[in-house]
């Protein structure tokens, strides 16, 4: 049974799951995630608010987040070893904390009160937890909680009762710390089932995680009912910090809403986070530069831009904005002079195998030399260009023309700074831009450019270009530069348009774009639903009417990156399985099925050489999305052991990404 019925109230739905159980005396229910839920998306995220907290007085507690989990891990690793079946209490896990930190006693008390403090600030009423649970309460069935927890049963009566169940005592609750065993292990099952007194028949349980809520329970007897979706703003533990809280805010807003979808998800979320960045920081850097405009690129400023457009229509003092189109090959293009052996592997890439036709559709002219219809090599393709090296200059030449035509339209070869906002990575092909610009106009014109993220191929633009990277720049360390490229496919595909890559102009500057039916395909079946829900998200964050409460001010770059690396570095299967069907077109024709996004595993064997595996690894990070590979290859089951040794090998494709460690 869904959490909402077609046509019913939550309240209905809660009676139609009680009136399938009728013979039912005790209800039980989970504690956290289903009756009662936090402000956050998942529970070490309130380590995160504490770390938010700490560091404004003291910045030595950096880190702080990412401690306070290892020290849980820890206290479990040392419970462990005196009973495998027993949970941890807080105050171990705080006293493995304050040995880690070397806090004295004072200290590891006041973190403690604090940690309870914030968890009972960040308590809301769970959905159809509390439906169900009050609605047997009507009908004189005992509630029951039923929890694996550190927390005892006192503090979860301050956060249900924080919540507006006032109804809840220490009494009802069964909580692993307080009672030797835990869910997981049906040893607390066993004690809530002969402390009630009741046949398991006669119990019915609700609750979110598929083996301590159904599968132990049903065992033993227990009538349960799972409501999984509440587990799946859930991503890795260990990615704590004050960094990722935005992000956290509007996914427990939305898992709290019943927003399933997880299109819907990822554009409200993370992608509307990326899109209300490149307005928000888009405005700041005009303003504080002084420049005459800014300029979005095509196609990943397509919904920044519209964005902007409305927002100027609001506020007039805003610098007009306009949607800006290029591309690598179309900048390359204007801007040759020669072609030669030396400069021709521009065009053709190692791997291809290209017609005749489509070779000369790629430099825009006609060649001779080459039998039609007949697949080159890279090799040949490139020598039929060098032969043909007039034709393509002059070709160049007529495009140079139109694309100016382009830029001056727009505004770019105006007098004065015009700032151009992308995603990035490297700013060679804005550097270009900004070459042909500064020379078309005498130098009366210069671009600087903001971009999302950068990694190290950007260090030789800064002499062309004045740059800055929002979330990411190629100063940050070197593990974070591979993360940044193991997610460029994710990000060109889901921050997008749906019209495809300018490839020509008309006479007049209107661009002319490639459509390919792998990007029209992903557009109505994912992207163009993400796209959407992004929009609205971010119109909402810019305006300051988020639910969440989440504001363009919150976007700092570190609150940025948190979020791609959320989802792009950490995605959930739910969200793997869904862009799997996305193909990335990255021919500099533009044409072509692409590759898909979602790399499909090497071919089974018992044994992968080092070299073999530094290929895939190649393969990943440059042609696909990396994290999204790995995922899908680790959830079919058969390929596990490569997701493990890749990351044994390279620690930058492991999931945790925040730097973490003992702090002070």
């Amino acid at each position: 049974m869904a959490v909402r019925m077609a046509g019913a109230t939550m309240s209905e739905s809660a009676a139609a799951l009680l009136d399938a159980h009728p013979r039912v005396r005790v209800v039980t229910v989970d504690f956290f995630d289903t009756l009662v839920t936090r402000k956050w998306a998942q529970p070490t995220h309130v380590f995160a608010d504490m770390e938010r907290v700490l560091v404004a007085v003291d910045p030595s507690r950096h880190g702080f987040a990412a401690a306070r989990v290892e020290a849980e891990h820890r206290a479990r690793v040392r419970a462990a070893a005196d009973d495998p079946h027993r949970d941890v209490t807080l105050a171990e896990i705080h006293l493995e904390l304050s040995q880690m930190l070397n806090l004295d006693l004072d200290e590891r008390h006041r973190l403690a009160a604090m940690e309870r403090a914030l968890e009972v600030a960040s308590a809301r009423p769970g959905g159809l937890g509390v439906e169900v649970a009050e609605e047997a309460r009507r009908r004189g069935l005992r509630v029951v909680v039923v929890s694996d927890n550190y927390m005892p049963s006192v503090h979860l009566v301050d956060m249900a009762r924080a919540a507006g169940l006032e109804w809840l005592e220490a009494s009802d609750i069964f909580v692993s710390c307080e009672h030797g065993g835990q869910k997981h292990n049906g040893r607390l099952w066993r004690t809530v089932i002969s402390s009630l007194g009741v046949r398991g028949s006669r119990i019915l349980h609700l609750g979110d995680d598929p083996r301590a809520d159904d599968a132990v329970p049903a065992g033993m007897g227990v009538r349960t009912h799972l409501v999984p979706h509440l587990r799946t703003s859930h991503r890795h533990a260990r990615n704590t910090a004050p960094s990722v809280l935005p992000l956290s805010r509007i996914e427990a807003d939305l898992r709290d809403a019943g927003v399933t979808d997880r299109a819907e998800v990822l554009g409200r979320g993370a992608i509307a986070m990326v899109v209300a960045s490149q307005v928000h920081h888009g405005l700041a850097e005009a303003r504080n530069r002084g420049a005459h405009d800014v300029h979005f690129a095509a196609r990943d400023g397509h919904l920044a831009h519209g964005l902007w457009t409305r927002l100027r229509e609001r506020d007039p003092s805003m610098p007009r904005a306009s949607y800006t189109s290029f591309s690598r090959s179309v900048v390359w293009r204007a801007m040759l002079e020669r072609l030669d052996a030396d400069n021709v592997h521009r065009f053709v890439g190692d791997d291809e195998v290209l017609t005749p036709e489509r070779l000369g559709h790629r430099v825009g002219c006609a060649l001779v030399g080459a039998e039609p219809g007949v697949a080159l090599g890279a090799g040949a393709a490139r020598e039929i260009l060098v032969a043909n090296a007039d034709a393509v200059l002059a070709a160049a030449r007529t495009l140079r023309s139109r694309f100016l035509t382009h830029l001056r339209r727009r505004g770019l070869l105006d007098d004065g700074l015009h700032l151009v906002v992308d995603l990035g990575w490297t700013a060679s092909t804005v550097a270009d831009l900004a070459d042909l610009v500064a020379h078309e106009t005498g130098g009366r014109s210069r671009i600087e450019g903001l971009f999302t993220g950068l990694y190290w191929d950007a260090t030789p633009n800064r002499t062309r270009l004045g740059m800055r990277g929002v979330a990411m720049d190629e100063f940050a360390p070197l593990d974070d530069n591979l993360r940044l490229l193991g997610i460029v496919k994710y990000m060109e595909a889901l921050v997008t348009a749906p019209h495809g890559s300018v490839v020509d102009f008309d006479g007049d500057g209107t661009p002319i774009g490639a459509e390919t039916e792998p990007e029209r395909r992903a557009w109505d079946t994912v992207v163009g639903r993400v796209a959407s829900a992004a929009t609205e998200s971010a119109w909402q964050m810019l305006t300051g009417s988020h639910p969440s409460g989440v504001r363009a001010g919150d976007l700092d770059g570190s609150a940025v990156w948190a979020a791609i690396m959320q989802v792009a570095h950490t995605p959930t299967p739910a969200e793997v399985e869904m862009l799997s069907v996305v193909h990335h077109v990255t021919d500099i024709d533009h044409e072509g099925e692409g590759r898909p996004m979602v790399a499909p595993p090497p071919a089974w064997r018992t044994h992968i050489t080092d070299a073999e595996f530094l290929v895939i690894h190649d393969s990943l990070i440059r042609r696909h999305w990396l994290r999204g590979s790995m995922s899908a290859w680790r959830n079919r089951g058969d390929s596990d052991w490569m997701v493990d040794e890749i990351e044994r090998m390279w620690p930058h494709t492991h999931p945790v990404w925040v730097h973490g460690g003992v702090p002070r």
